[in-house]
């Protein structure tokens, strides 16, 4: 992923994307930096299974949970 801001000095802009892109699809969002601030008042809630991965992974990757869901 790359990641990058700028100001634009008129309407129209061009990138130029790294060669192992050509032929993907890539997808280009643009919006103003302002718009994200007014978003940070929202609860964190959706996060917080990233940070439960790691504490659950220790009883995730066994043996006995790699058996007990092999017939599904």
């Amino acid at each position: 992923m790359i990641r990058t801001l700028l100001v634009p000095t008129e309407r129209r802009i061009s990138i130029e994307i790294p060669a192992g892109f050509v032929g993907q699809e890539v997808e280009i969002i643009a919006f103003t930096t302002g718009e994200v601030a007014e978003k940070t008042d929202l609860p964190d809630k959706p996060l917080t299974h990233l940070a439960a991965e790691a504490s659950l992974a220790t009883d995730w990757l066994t043996p006995e949970e790699d058996q007990a869901w092999q017939t599904l």
